[in-house]
C-alpha cells in the first residue's frame, strides 16, 4: 500500500514538473515572438508610401549582370499603386516630390552586400533622373 501511494505521488510530481516546463517554454517562445515583431519596422512602398503587409512585394526589375555588388533597377510600385492606383493613393517621386504617371518608374541602384540585407538607393523618377547619353 505504501509503495502504491509513493508511486502515485511520484507520477503526480512528474506530471506537474512536465506541465511547468511546457508552460515556461511556451511563455519564452511567445516573448521571443513579440520581441521580434516589435523590432520589425513596417516596409513602405517608395512610390506611394503605403505600408506593405506580409506577402506584398514591390514590382521591380533588376538588370544584369547579376553577380556584381552594384546593379541598376527600376521600381514600378507596389500592389496598392501599380498597375492601378487604389483610391486615395498618390504616386510621388521621393527625390523631386512630383507626381509619377502610372507608366513611369523610379530608377534605383541595388547594392548586394556579402553579409546582411541588400540595400536600395533611389536615384529618381523618369522626370528628375534622365539617363545620360554617352
Amino acid at each position: 500500500m505504501d509503495l502504491l501511494v509513493i508511486g502515485v505521488f511520484s507520477v503526480i510530481i512528474i506530471a506537474l514538473l512536465a506541465a511547468i516546463f511546457v508552460m515556461n517554454t511556451r511563455r519564452k517562445l511567445e516573448q521571443a515572438r513579440k520581441k521580434k515583431a516589435s523590432n520589425m519596422q513596417p516596409v513602405k512602398c517608395p512610390v506611394c508610401q503605403s505600408e506593405l503587409f506580409v506577402g506584398e512585394q514591390l514590382i521591380s526589375k533588376v538588370y544584369r549582370p547579376m553577380k556584381v555588388p552594384d546593379q541598376l533597377m527600376t521600381i514600378q510600385g507596389c500592389p496598392h499603386c501599380y498597375p492601378k492606383c487604389e483610391p486615395g493613393v498618390a504616386r510621388v517621386c521621393p527625390v523631386c516630390h512630383k507626381a509619377i504617371a502610372p507608366d513611369q518608374a523610379l530608377t534605383a541602384r541595388l547594392f548586394n552586400k556579402a553579409i546582411g540585407k541588400k540595400h536600395v538607393h533611389i536615384i529618381g523618377c523618369s522626370n528628375c533622373h534622365k539617363p545620360r547619353a554617352d
